[in-house]
């Protein structure tokens, strides 16, 4: 069992956790986390931490405290930043799942590309009405081209 302090809005907390290495879980409380401890050498010593992603935030428990921190949106690395999306890397694009014209909403598929022997799909961040198409299918694309602008609505 290790003990935890873990510090929200100034306000401290003991928590205990026990990790279940046959079960690869991680229990807090009447919480269960299923996680494989990863290790990190501090002061030469090779100590044991977990990560706990949830929703847009991560949770990482090391050596006795809760450090918590924001992720980014993965879509805006996948190249879809606001309303202008962008090749993440060189590549070809397979599928262009829109018109110009055509009114988007948040996670909506909008160009389906291949790099690398990979396929990345590159989602819309945000809702609004598709303002210029620059690519077709079969197209290839260097890093950073501009593949498609959107112009955002406001809710």
């Amino acid at each position: 069992m290790a003990k935890f302090r873990h510090i929200e809005d100034g306000e401290t907390r003991e928590i205990e956790a026990v990790y279940h290495a046959s079960e690869n879980t991680l229990f807090v409380g009447e919480k269960s986390f299923r996680c494989t401890p990863q290790f990190v050498e501090l002061n030469g010593k090779r100590v044991p931490f977990w990560i706990h992603r949830e929703g847009g935030k991560a949770q990482v428990w090391l050596n006795g405290t809760i450090h918590e921190f924001e992720l980014d949106d993965p879509r805006r690395r996948n190249g879809a930043g606001g309303g202008t999306v962008k090749a993440q890397m060189p590549g070809k694009i397979l599928q262009v799942a829109v018109a110009q014209g055509d009114q988007v909403e948040v996670g909506q598929n909008l160009v389906l590309m291949e790099s690398m022997k990979m396929e990345l799909a590159l989602d819309a961040t945000v809702a609004g009405v598709v303002k210029t198409v620059a690519v077709e299918p079969g197209q290839m694309v260097s890093q950073g081209a501009l593949l498609l602008e959107i112009e955002e609505t406001k809710a």
